[in-house]
């Protein structure tokens, strides 16, 4: 009998940033860093044979908890890769509700009848899954094998292999399913547990809040009108030449985020829409139009006496790279490390 161990990735940036991320290759958050280090020590006193992840580099970065510690190569693998999503790749869920919403309803609970231009079919994302997770399984007889992978074919491919109900959100992230393969059957043994995740940095313990209530979360973006200017901040205004996007809640305007090259301007929320993780999603669009450019690192500055906007960024950022009394400046790595070829020699 065959154990393996099916991981999803710690915390990435389309889990916080509220964006479509199928193999849009992205960098996991500094909380995910954490759930990694959570990982690490669930698996201490667990015997691996081997590591297999997909190629982006958000499982290759999640799987440095079970390889390294192990001394054993990372297997590359790149039918564990997330769903393509073609023309909806680093799309706001919020404009995907918005514009498509039958479309995204059936992403998350009918795969079958899921289809967008550009993307797999659930028949093709599924079938790949399956078909590596069963090669695995036999070139390891007997063995313990992890495989880091994604969330929503995942999903897909225990729908497939053992008819679990299809659910694309149903996993927290870096949670581990265990199956047997035995006979060319596959046994599951448990399934999205997370006992390992602290609830302080659990994302589905992070999200209970808008889950519950049932409501609007996922943010879109427009240009900004004439009738937008009420909204601008006194203290935080965008600048004349800034790039400017207004965030909007269904149709209510909530916040925008300016951008001057490489750096952030202005991100501002509303009063009514803070402390509720709305300025993750504005941070997102300024990464994701950034990067787009080809753009290595975002920077802003703050001033210090704002101590919840200094928060804020060292969530996000980490350590200060500049601090005073007056002004406290923040830099965020965007580059994101290519796919490699063959086996990973060591971490990233």
């Amino acid at each position: 009998m065959t154990k393996l161990y099916l991981i999803r990735h710690a915390e990435a940036e389309g889990n916080i940033y509220r964006r479509m991320h199928g193999q849009y290759n992205s960098r996991i958050t500094q909380n995910g860093l954490r759930q990694i280090q959570a990982l690490k020590q669930r698996f201490e006193t667990v015997a691996l044979d081997a590591v297999y992840a997909s190629d982006l580099f958000r499982t290759r970065k999640t799987a440095e908890a079970l390889y390294l510690p192990k001394g054993l190569p990372l297997n590359l693998e790149p039918r564990f890769r997330e769903v393509r999503v073609g023309v909806w790749e680093d799309q706001p869920f919020g404009l995907l509700e918005r514009t498509q919403p039958e479309a995204m309803r059936a992403f998350s609970r009918d795969p079958e009848r899921w289809a967008v231009a550009g993307a797999e079919s659930y028949a093709e994302y599924s079938r790949r899954f399956a078909e590596a997770l069963e090669e695995i399984a036999l070139v390891h007889p007997g063995g313990s094998v992890a495989v880091l992978t994604h969330g929503c074919v995942l999903s897909g491919g225990l729908h497939r292999l053992i008819g679990t109900p299809f659910d694309s959100s149903r996993s927290d992230n870096a949670a581990v399913c265990l199956l047997e393969y035995e006979n060319g059957v596959f046994t599951p043994v448990y399934l999205f547990d997370n006992s390992h995740i602290p609830e302080a940095i659990s994302t589905r313990a992070r999200q209970r809040w808008w889950r519950q209530q049932g409501g609007r979360f996922n943010l879109w973006y427009r240009d900004p009108r004439p009738e937008d200017e009420a909204l601008y901040h006194p203290l935080w205004a965008p600048a004349p030449g800034d790039r400017v996007w207004i965030a909007l809640l269904d149709e209510t305007p909530v916040g925008y985020v300016a951008l001057q090259g490489s750096g952030v301007s202005c991100l501002y929320l509303r009063p009514e829409y803070r402390h509720r993780r709305f300025g993750d999603q504005l941070l997102g669009q300024a990464v994701s139009v950034l990067r787009s450019r080809g753009l290595q690192t975002l920077s802003i500055g703050v001033p210090t006496a704002n101590l919840e906007a200094v928060a804020f960024f060292a969530r996000h950022c980490g350590t200060p790279v500049q601090m005073d009394d007056v002004y406290t400046a923040f830099r965020m790595e965007l580059r994101v490390p290519p796919l490699l070829a063959g086996n990973d020699p060591g971490g990233l």
